[in-house]
């Protein structure tokens, strides 16, 4: 009896289908690419009734720019059709790239505006303050008058100090003293409110109030606080504007007045102070980005040096102490980052040295697995603790409780952190390899040191990519110097941190993993020695305490976070070749120890005791550089070739260290005792 219902129950559906499909088989739709085969006895197979429906309707109107849509019942019983434009879906890569230029074109029109409004205050269209013109200041003379002033901004700040909920609106007549004429008053009104900001100001942010929030009622102690703290974001934001005209005036600058100027290095210094204080307060990016865009245009003058150094070490300073967030680090090298690009990589070293104070990137391993995290995440079951069920509702609503604390204080979770470290490093790897691939001679030395100190944390995909570009480089500079052209000390530097780099960024990788071929930076350490061995300043930097040359100015001779000497590089070379890694091998040891020996009778005293020391540690691993230094129980053939480029080709085998004869007579008496030890010790195995 169940099975006849059930069978009557189905050939009804089966029949009600054939009637909606007959409707929509009328001269709106098209008939179907197959008939279905009827069957004798009205019943339908499941199998076939999958495939009918699975197979797609096709019309002969069809459009490539329409799409077709649910059919529509009316009230008659009729279906009619429903086509609709067909809407281009774009991927989220194309979204991204067109958010990112929409934002560039909205920032570039930012900074046009601010030039016209900077050009029409310029000629005088906005109103400014007259203080010969002020009912308590137009009866005094000039030098009462400036006197009076000070006495009033002083006041005035001591009682937004002292009560700032019930004297905030003093601001408004701060602010309008800023745009006098008189350079006194102009600067120390715009100074006076730099203490009180960084007084008054709390080290949260203050988010604007919904409609909702404004038509509630509240205590008078509430809406005080509400009324200053919305009064200050307000007149705070006031203030930077002034700021961000003011400091984008430089020496160069077109129809700029003299006042103008010098209100442009003390606006740069205000920010620099507000910066330092109120970082995790309102409107820090536009702090960012008035202190980068000073940076990004070189000083002219000493007085806009000095503003430029101080916006250099504020910013290193902001990176140096934002260890445990990383957001403040990441707001900075964004906006950096985009900054060089948008100047073509034209700006000074400095500002690529930025990177090298980065501290958030000191405890971040990008290789580390991802089942690693979530085992450290998870705890395992049978560490758990039982709890109730109402342990767990309320361990539930107090999780839930630390959270909004947690986002009212701002905190950064370890997820966030890690996340900020990622973006980070992948814009600092991608502008590196864009100003290698650009080779701007000024920041070759930079961005190696960068890379050689972040260069362990770079993706396998980058890898060869900055391998090849490293590569490049040092072959192309080895190339000028062998045609004839000559090789600055600049230059070898910057072979000797592609040599540096190139290892560092091996030296992290696992070895299963990763198989690369290095002899090519090995050879290039090696034809570089002699040209060491001929430079004088090998053992001098920025910060070595010598005379300053008397046709350099202080402008010049600007300071560089890169402060390795040329010594130091080359010693981290041969460290990185026979001690930190696998590339050493007995003749490349052999080869080495005879070229420094050669290069150390044109050394001075301090590296040739260095290399020394570093030749008595490479014969404890390689044994047979004790024979260099006698001929005895050696049978060779061949002549040793001191001017060969290649390990391979020089015949050090056959070679014999007379070098250490004359370093034995050294005018220093370390490096002469250190030759004879060396001498002695190779005595002593050979004796044995």
């Amino acid at each position: 009896m169940g099975k006849r219902v059930k069978r009557s129950v189905e050939l009804r559906q089966n029949k009600r289908r054939k009637q909606g499909d007959s409707q929509l088989r009328g001269s709106l739709f098209n008939k179907m690419d197959g008939e279905l085969e009827e069957e004798d006895d009205g019943v339908v197979e499941e199998e076939e009734i999958a495939d009918y429906e699975a197979k797609p309707r096709r019309f002969d109107d069809q459009n490539e720019d329409l799409v077709e849509g649910l059919p529509v019942r009316s009230s008659d019983g009729t279906i009619h059709r429903v086509v609709m434009k067909k809407e281009e879906r774009k991927t989220k890569r194309l979204q991204d790239e067109e958010q990112k230029e929409l934002e560039e074109e909205q920032e570039q029109e930012q900074e046009e505006r601010e030039q016209e409004e900077q050009a029409s205050k310029e000629d005088g269209k906005n109103s400014v303050f007259d203080e010969s013109n002020d009912e308590k200041y137009k009866d005094l003379s000039a030098a009462e008058m400036v006197l009076k002033i000070k006495e009033d901004l002083a006041d005035m700040a001591q009682s937004m100090i002292e009560d700032p909920e019930e004297n905030v609106m003093l601001m408004s007549r701060v602010l309008t003293m800023m745009t006098s004429k008189n350079p006194i008053i102009a600067k120390l009104s715009l100074l006076s409110l730099v203490p009180v900001f960084k007084s008054i100001s709390p080290s949260y942010r203050i988010r604007p109030l919904t409609e909702a929030e404004r038509k509630e009622k509240m205590s008078k102690d509430v809406q005080r606080t509400r009324f200053f703290e919305q009064n200050l974001v307000s007149y705070y934001q006031k203030y930077l504007k002034f700021l961000a005209r003011k400091a984008s005036v430089v020496i160069n600058s077109p129809r700029a007045s003299n006042l103008d100027k010098q209100m442009g290095i003390v606006a740069t210094r205000a920010a620099c102070e507000l910066t330092e204080s109120l970082r995790f307060f309102n409107f820090r990016s536009d702090l960012f980005k008035l202190l980068i865009r000073r940076v990004m245009r070189k000083p002219s003058s000493e007085s806009e040096h000095d503003a430029f150094r101080r916006c250099i070490s504020t910013l290193e300073g902001l990176l140096v102490e934002d260890f445990e967030s990383g957001d403040v680090s990441f707001d900075i090298v964004r906006i950096v980052c985009r900054s060089i690009r948008h100047r073509d990589f034209k700006v000074d070293e400095s500002v690529v040295n930025i990177f090298l104070s980065l501290t958030v990137l000191s405890d971040y391993d990008p290789l580390r697995k991802e089942d690693e995290k979530e085992e450290e995440a998870k705890m395992r079951k049978k560490d758990r603790v039982y709890l109730t069920r109402k342990q767990r509702a309320q361990l539930k609503e107090r999780k839930l409780i630390e959270k909004e604390w947690d986002q009212a204080e701002q905190k950064v979770t370890s997820q966030q952190r890690e996340r900020f470290q990622a973006q980070i490093l992948k814009l600092l790897l991608t502008l590196y390899l864009e100003i290698l691939r650009g080779r701007p001679e000024k920041l070759m030395a930079p961005v190696l040191e960068g890379l050689a100190k972040y260069g362990h944390q770079v993706n396998l995909d980058l890898m060869g990519d900055f391998l090849q570009v490293l590569r490049e480089i040092s072959e192309d500079l080895l190339t000028n110097q062998m045609s004839g052209k000559g090789i600055t000390g600049n230059q070898m530097r910057q072979v000797l941190l592609c040599i540096i780099t190139s290892f560092s960024l091996v030296s992290y990788m696992p070895p299963k993993k990763v198989h690369l071929d290095l002899n090519k930076f090995v050879d290039y350490l090696y034809s570089l020695l002699p040209m060491l061995s001929q430079d004088a300043d090998i053992e001098f930097s920025h910060k070595t305490l010598r005379l300053m040359d008397p046709l350099s100015t202080q402008l010049q001779m600007k300071p560089s976070v890169n402060v390795s000497t040329e010594a130091e590089l080359l010693l981290r070379c041969a460290d990185a070749i026979f001690l930190s890694s696998r590339s050493g091998s007995e003749a490349r040891a052999l080869a080495f120890t005879k070229r420094f020996y050669l290069d150390m009778l044109n050394f001075p005293e301090k590296t040739s005791i260095a290399i020394l020391k570093f030749i008595d540690k490479l014969m404890s691993r390689y044994d047979e550089i004790k024979c260099l230094y006698t001929t005895e129980d050696r049978i060779q053939n061949g002549v040793y070739h001191s001017y060969a480029d290649s390990v391979e080709r020089a015949n050090t085998e056959v070679a014999v260290l007379w070098e250490n004869v004359l370093l034995e007579k050294h005018y220093n008496p370390t490096v002469s005792m250190a030759a004879k030890a060396l001498l002695k010790r190779a005595k002593a195995r050979n004796a044995i």
